[in-house]
């Protein structure tokens, strides 16, 4: 092999030599992430908890029961203490003396007015003859305001019957203003048909330019009912009142159609956000106005006034007229949005002071907040007529709550529920007694012509419920077997009681029979999930074993390139002494 070849040779084995030294590694590195890969699963199987099947005795309890002289309590709680002591809740029987009870019978009669009444009390059906108004203040005096329609009227400290109206869209308008629209700040279109105007009807057609200048600049002029307008040079116009409407051409043009009354909020706008602008219009159309009163061209005079008949800037009619055009063209070209914003806002801010409110119909100054509610009591009930705003408002309470307590213990009654107060000449205390509509809405008519009924009564009164007493103190006595057979509850005072303890064992089979059906699903999900990770683990054990195999085959191929490149070298150390021999 001669020297070139021997190093070729030498440098391919080299370089294939490193490949499957590479290789080596990649296949360890992956090895490496499959072993990773299978810890994490047995990982999660030491993390999974297995179902433990229920046993019935956890569904089994002793119910212990206690008479407490002719209280029957059931403990539903025992938690021991540190100190020996146990914490007891049970349910006791016990009277509530706020309860609707039995009264006994009377007779009510319906009368001719189709009222109900025991005796000469007429009877009063529960939450109704209780109403609420709204109240106002004035000069340190409260006023019940009575409601006629959608007005309020009350009378005064002087007997004077006042009338409040509502404050509505129209009548705040016409207090403020009316309300900016953005249709509003528009020029509108320039009038053409000048000739057939009241205020002047023959136009020499030499000046019509001048004309339509001054028709369509007079529209803006006199749109805010001013009187006087001045130019910047100090000319000042003055309209009269023989112009009246026919000067700011509203009602002058005899072709209606193309009659344009201009916003005055127009005219404001340019007054208040584009001075200058505005300033050049007052300027032309006086000059304007000027330029006919020196031709003799103006009709009906006795329209305006002039502080000077001079025009000072001199302009001929063709440069006016083109600088009127510019003029126009950019006034109606402007963005007004931010101007009716601001304007808009403006009045909206005077509106909201006016909105939701009241005003005296004969005084529009007078703004009237009502918001203040009281209850009040119409009827001829003695009792009821005694008791202030506020008391009235706590027996409205109580009246819903009688009802609630009526309909619940007895249901609904489709003629409502009635009540009378009673005073008990024992206690002076007043105290309902409550009929059921249903009951007397039919009877048999007296003699009278009344329709009289027996009727069933009801009262607060007591009864015997049901509650659970709940964390009470208590020490326990136990017998051989480990049942509980005295309890002894330490009072406020100090003192102690015991009981004897009766048990009952009761089981809750429903209650275990759902836990039983968890745990065979729980059970079913854990089976699934264990085959589900053994075959994944089964399949990293496969791959792993192929990538074993396939290290072996590599480094079995490498001992053969290292044997192979051992004696490439020496074939090359052969060449390299045999040649120094030859040139030596």
């Amino acid at each position: 092999m001669g020297m070139a070849a021997s190093q070729a040779r030498f440098l391919g084995l080299t370089a294939r030599k490193n490949n499957v030294e590479y290789e080596g590694q990649q296949i360890n590195q992956q090895r490496t992430a499959l072993s990773n890969t299978s810890a994490s699963h047995y990982t999660d199987l030491l993390g999974m908890s297995v179902p433990v099947c229920p046993s019935v005795e956890d569904y089994t309890q002793t119910i212990y029961s206690f008479d407490d002289g002719s209280l029957q309590n059931s403990i539903t709680s025992l938690i021991a203490q540190g100190d020996g002591t146990y914490k007891v809740s049970y349910l006791s029987r016990y009277t509530d003396d706020f309860s609707v009870v039995s009264a006994g019978a009377t007779s009510v009669v319906n009368d001719n007015n189709n009222e109900y009444r025991v005796g000469a009390y007429k009877l009063k059906e529960l939450g109704k003859d209780l109403t609420w108004a709204y109240v106002l203040s004035e000069q340190t005096k409260t006023y019940r305001l009575y409601e006629d329609g959608n007005n309020y009227t009350y009378t005064d400290a002087n007997g004077d019957n006042k009338v409040l109206i509502p404050a509505t869209y129209d009548i705040i308008t016409g207090i403020i203003g009316k309300e900016p629209q953005l249709s509003d700040y528009n020029v509108g279109p320039l009038i053409t048909n000048y000739k057939n105007t009241q205020c002047y009807g023959s136009v020499a057609a030499s000046q019509a330019g001048m004309y339509h200048m001054e028709h369509n600049l007079c529209r803006l002029m006199w749109s805010d009912g001013s009187k006087t307008i001045t130019s910047s040079n100090g000319v000042t116009l003055t309209k009269t009142d023989a112009a009246n409407n026919s000067y700011t051409l509203t009602t002058s043009m005899s072709n209606s159609s193309t009659t344009d009354s201009t916003s005055i909020e127009l005219q404001k706008a340019l007054k208040k956000y584009y001075p200058d602008l505005y300033q050049n219009l007052v300027d032309t159309y006086i000059n304007t106005v000027l330029y006919l009163d020196n031709q003799n061209y103006m009709i009906n005079k006795d329209y305006y006034t002039l502080s000077t008949t001079e025009n000072a800037e001199n302009v001929q009619p063709s440069e006016m007229f083109t600088n009127w055009n510019a003029l126009w063209t950019e006034i109606s070209g402007l963005d007004y949005s931010d101007a009716f914003d601001k304007d808009h806002s403006a009045w909206q801010q005077k509106y909201n002071v006016y909105d939701g409110n009241y005003l005296d119909s004969q005084d529009y100054t007078k703004i009237y907040t009502i918001r203040e509610r009281k209850m009040f009591y119409d009827g001829e009930d003695e009792y009821l007529k005694s008791l202030s705003s506020d008391q009235l408002e706590r027996l409205y309470d109580l009246e819903v709550t009688y009802r609630d307590m009526l309909e619940e213990s007895y249901g609904k009654s489709e003629e409502g529920w009635y009540v009378r107060y009673k005073q008990n000449t024992s206690t002076g205390e007043w105290e309902p007694i409550f009929y059921r509509g249903d009951d007397i809405a039919d009877g048999v008519k007296d003699q009278y012509g009344n329709m009289r009924t027996n009727v069933d009564t009801y009262k607060i009164g007591s009864k015997e419920v049901q509650n659970e007493i709940k964390g009470r103190d208590a020490y326990l006595e136990q017998d051989s077997t480990g049942r509980y057979i005295n309890i002894t509850f330490v009072e406020a005072d100090g003192t102690k009681k015991t009981y004897a303890l009766s048990t009952n064992t009761v089981t809750d089979n429903a209650a275990y029979d759902d836990a039983m059906n968890q745990y065979e699903y729980d059970k079913a999900l854990y089976d699934q999930s264990i085959e589900e990770i053994n075959a994944k683990i089964a399949i990293i054990q496969a791959e792993d074993k192929n990538l074993e195999l396939r290290l072996k085959q590599l480094d079995t191929e490498q001992d053969a390139i290292s044997n192979e490149l051992d004696a490439v070298q020496k074939v090359i150390e052969k060449n390299v002494e045999s040649s120094f021999k030859t040139f030596g």
